[in-house]
């Protein structure tokens, strides 16, 4: 019988994707299908066939796994965020220690790796520090504010509560939609351009109680826009755990350069956070709206300290941080190397990291910012580590080959991706770099994400 698009079939699921998709076979065709986990047996409708796998959307789940539990958020399996909220968090934990194996074998060809047990997240709800929520529609044009709808572009999904962040930041995403509700001010419309509301940005300091709104809007003004943004402001602000309220006014024109530009409205320019070494060291981040900063701030302590551990059995006289962000992990090292270069593609985060790392008295490190990939060869020193933290895509070869002509003894290569983190491992092998600890971190429970510290050593052979 040939399958069609549409067909409903029924079988077990198996095992889990990268991705979070549960996998099952169905007359010998491997079958990939969303919300479900090994265990299960479903009903699903074919969505696309391939000649070797196939995509199918889960209609019915005809006998639960003994393993799923109730999601505690309501939005759980809609909104797209939480993808494996349904399973207890020991397996998540096994499922992405697992994918991180799988990584390096199947696509690294580096069979079994050093892969430790992942340090897990001490708190799994209301970890982050920072959440989007976007100003839109539904399928039934009523105002909201809250996720994308998955697979539908323009939809958004009202959201009255999350569980990823604080309580207190799912009350302000109330108040601030029943004010804008009230005031009239329409959300923009990708569709045609048009509309005003944009986005809602919320970020918190874990370890400060400091908190920052940022309203993103269009450059379409309403009439009544100045007295609706002191009313805005006044309503927020009597908060006092609110110390910093900004709008950024996207402007974007046709044939012209997208830019931003952002008012402080109220309190502080900057959220600051604190993050602390292992060795007890306090580190204080003076964070603006458009930084990035980690956003699991008990997690972030966890994967530098692993990083910080590494070093400190090292002792290397010059770091090379490549990719460096706004200096979060050149700060944890500073006490463990003679000197410190960081290197950036970001301005702001350039400056963001110089000045971060005087307000700590750290003056053992610079900051250049450049394209990292095009800078490696202006680097004529030789340091005795280099740190990565590239972006998902990992590394491209020719900077692997640069990176090998430094000659530095040890490589930690930070990654948020286990697929590009084996492959890039693999290149670096053909150099004479050797895995030596692969260090998986949880940095977001109920995701398929996974961070990792791995530490690559030189042959010694060589």
């Amino acid at each position: 019988m040939q399958l069609k698009k549409g067909q409903v079939v029924e079988f077990d699921i198996h095992a889990l994707a990268f991705g979070g998709a549960g996998l099952g076979k169905y007359e010998g065709l491997t079958v990939f299908v969303e919300k479900t986990m090994p265990g299960d047996r479903v009903k699903a409708s074919f969505s696309k066939l391939k000649k070797h796998y196939a995509h199918a959307d889960l209609v019915e789940i005809v006998k639960s796994s003994p393993d799923r539990i109730k999601p505690k958020c309501p939005y759980s399996g809609i909104c797209g965020g939480c993808q494996l909220q349904f399973m207890p968090y020991e397996k998540q934990l096994e499922f992405k220690k697992q994918h991180v194996i799988d990584s390096f074998e199947r696509i690294g060809k580096i069979y079994a790796p050093p892969v430790a047990d992942i340090i897990p997240c001490e708190d799994v709800f209301y970890y982050r520090n920072k959440l989007e929520f976007s100003f839109g529609y539904d399928a039934d044009m009523n105002f909201t504010l809250g996720y994308h709808v998955p697979g539908r572009r323009f939809d958004i999904m009202d959201i009255t509560e999350c569980h990823l962040m604080s309580p207190f930041s799912s009350e302000i995403t109330c108040r601030v939609r029943d004010f804008m509700k009230e005031k009239g001010w329409p959300p923009f419309k990708y569709s045609c351009g048009k509309g005003f509301l944009k986005a809602l940005f919320l970020r918190e300091g874990k370890r400060t109680g400091e908190f920052m709104i940022n309203l993103a809007t269009s450059d379409d003004i309403p009439e009544d826009f100045d007295k609706g943004m002191k009313e805005f402001v006044s309503m927020l602000s009597a908060s006092p755990e609110i110390t910093s309220i900004y709008w950024s006014k996207i402007i974007s024109k046709r044939g012209q350069p997208r830019r931003t530009e952002e008012k402080l409205l109220h309190g502080k320019p900057f959220l600051t956070e604190e993050l602390t070494t292992k060795n007890g060291d306090t580190l204080s981040f003076d964070i603006p709206p458009q930084a990035f900063f980690q956003v699991n701030t008990v997690q972030a302590e966890v994967l530098y300290n692993e990083i910080l551990g590494i070093v400190e059995e090292k002792s290397p006289e010059l770091v090379f941080d490549l990719f460096c962000g706004t200096g979060s992990i050149a700060m944890f090292l500073a006490k463990s190397a003679e000197r410190i270069t960081g290197v950036e593609l970001n301005e702001d985060s350039v400056r963001i990291a110089s000045e971060n790392a005087a307000k700590n008295g750290i003056f053992n490190m610079d900051f250049f910012q450049g394209d990292v990939n095009k800078m490696i060869s202006n680097l004529k020193e030789r340091p005795s580590l280099v740190v990565v933290d590239p972006p998902r895509a990992g590394l491209a070869k020719k900077f692997i080959k640069q990176l090998s002509e430094f000659d530095s003894p040890s490589i930690v290569y930070v990654s948020c991706n286990p697929a590009t983190l084996a492959r890039d491992c693999a290149e670096l092998k053909e150099y004479g770099y050797s895995v030596k600890k692969i260090q998986p971190v949880d940095m977001f429970p109920h995701t398929f994400h996974i961070e990792n510290v791995c530490l690559l050593e030189r042959d010694n052979l060589l």
